[in-house]
């Protein structure tokens, strides 16, 4: 389950884990929708329509754990939206090992980055 803060997705997908999507405040909604909507890497836990979700303090409910309980158990089933998620998330966690890897985009990157450092020091 997530907050749906950057670095907590960032983590699940080089994790290879699909998630419930559980967003509190600011673009944490906006992330959720890439989650859900766009990369298909997790479900919401509190589903539209279900309740007020707001970033007001006063028009916060409690997410009743009895709904908790449920959308997991939804999103666990064979067949269900977590598995879907996980096949898509374990793709993107490959993509992820392997721009990490030495000679991967990430890596060059950042090489790059710290040669263009090292000369400008």
């Amino acid at each position: 389950m997530t907050q749906c803060g950057w670095n907590s997705v960032l983590e699940a997908v080089t994790a290879g884990v699909p998630v419930l999507t559980w967003p509190m405040v600011f673009e944490q909604f906006i992330t959720e929708r890439l989650v859900t909507e766009v990369l298909g890497i997790g479900a919401r836990l509190w589903p539209e329509g279900a309740g007020i979700r707001s970033t007001k303090d006063e028009e916060k409910e409690v997410v009743p754990a009895k709904a908790v309980a449920e959308a997991l158990l939804r999103f666990m089933e064979p067949g269900g939206a977590g598995e879907a998620a996980r096949k898509v998330v374990e793709e993107l966690a490959a993509k992820a090992d392997a721009a990490v890897a030495e000679g991967g985009s990430s890596h060059r990157d950042l090489r790059r980055l710290i040669d263009d450092l090292m000369r400008a020091k």
